[in-house]
């Protein structure tokens, strides 16, 4: 993608540029992933997933999954440091192994950008068996920001609802509570939004970044009805 073509979305989309090129490399990092010797072992989910395969309209910093197989942490390391070599313009790959959890950072660096960014992926292998056709099944992922689709196994809109119900006990973040709300959209359900004891400043701001311009009102109603809770 170059400048005008990034400008160009960026303008359709009512959203900054930084995450029209970081949605290309999240789509290519994806791609390496799941033709690599580990894309049968790995369940895309998260806000990426949901917007990446369901079509929300929040833009995702972070790629998430869960493992559903043994994972070699230095094999796992290896695929991505292999894209270092098709795209120029990741720089760099850090990785990290704990318990229950692989992390890794892709560093981009685009030279019609100001700053570099950094994909996180993160990859949890806590134990609990996923079934396919009722945790996860098989979709295509796709963007209109590059030029390719991905097959992949995705969590299904139940699974994805169930852990966001569990982020929103354990953390504070706006972004969870749109997307706890969008799911319900697509099952067809009531969502009651609580903003209680967000920071109404910060949140406006985290939502205001993620969404396009289009869904500015929806969160602004939200926010208004909330009570006032700041730093």
């Amino acid at each position: 993608m170059d400048l005008t073509a990034a400008r160009a979305l960026a303008a359709q989309q009512q959203i900054s540029i930084d995450f029209i090129v970081r949605e290309e490399y999240e789509l290519l990092l994806l791609k390496e992933l799941y033709e690599s010797e580990f894309g049968a072992h790995l369940v895309f989910k998260g806000g990426t997933a949901l917007r990446l395969v369901y079509g929300s309209p929040r833009f995702s910093e972070d790629l998430d999954f869960s493992a559903i197989g043994e994972l070699d942490a230095e094999k796992f390391a290896a695929v991505l440091q292999r894209s270092t070599n098709k795209y120029p313009a990741i720089v760099g790959i850090e990785s990290r192994a704990k318990f229950y959890t692989l992390f890794a950072g892709a560093k981009i660096k685009e030279n019609f950008l100001t700053r570099a960014f950094q994909i996180k992926i993160e990859i949890s292998k806590r134990k609990g068996k996923l079934v396919q056709g009722e945790d996860f099944t098989e979709r295509v992922i796709t963007s209109q920001h590059a030029p390719l689709t991905v097959l992949a196994r995705v969590a299904t809109l139940e699974l994805m609802l169930r852990e966001k119900k569990d982020a929103l006990k354990n953390r504070r973040a706006a972004r969870d509570v749109f997307d706890y709300w969008f799911i319900h959209q697509l099952l067809k359900q009531e969502a009651q939004v609580d903003l209680t004891g967000f920071d109404i400043e910060l949140a406006k701001a985290e939502l205001h970044r993620l969404l396009p311009r289009s869904y500015w009102r929806v969160v602004d109603a939200w926010l208004a009805s909330a009570p006032k809770t700041r730093r």
